[in-house]
């Protein structure tokens, strides 16, 4: 699968406030990479463009087959595989899990459309969600920590 990403698209979703969403292109791109680390991913930088004075991130990710779980089934999944969410009772779709060396992260945007239940394995697949950090810095450590920075 292919994806174009716009940064003038970023999801500005209100989070509680010690924690700030994906916010830029930096943000974005370790994103990736804490994907990749945490959940197996396969995502790839495949490239940019300009567009009209705008910069596009483009990426790559395996085909993922399957169905998109709806909202309790997907809670339920993703509880018995480590993540808890974040808001009990309510549709917030913020998880957190324990990410090793890096402490608890959160993980958001984790929603119907963003994940994927297996057939086979009856797992929940996650793509295209995001991880939350207090601020720059809680990101550069976290990211040191799992050695990816």
């Amino acid at each position: 699968m292919i994806k174009d990403y716009d940064p003038r698209q970023i999801d500005l979703e209100t989070f509680e406030v010690f924690y700030k969403p994906t916010d830029s292109v930096f943000d974005y791109l370790t994103d990736l990479l804490l994907a990749n680390h945490l959940f197996g991913d396969d995502l790839r930088l495949e490239g940019f463009y300009e567009d009209k004075g705008c910069l596009h991130v483009v990426i790559s990710q395996p085909f993922v087959a399957g169905r998109h779980a709806q909202w309790d089934e997907l809670v339920a999944a993703l509880e018995t595989q480590g993540l808890v969410h974040a808001e009990p009772g309510t549709a917030k779709a913020h998880f957190l899990m324990d990410g090793g060396a890096a402490g608890i992260i959160r993980v958001t945007d984790v929603h119907e459309d963003n994940v994927i239940m297996s057939p086979t394995t009856k797992r929940a697949h996650l793509i295209d969600v995001h991880f939350s950090f207090p601020g720059r810095e809680a990101r550069l450590t976290a990211l040191q920590n799992l050695g990816l920075w």
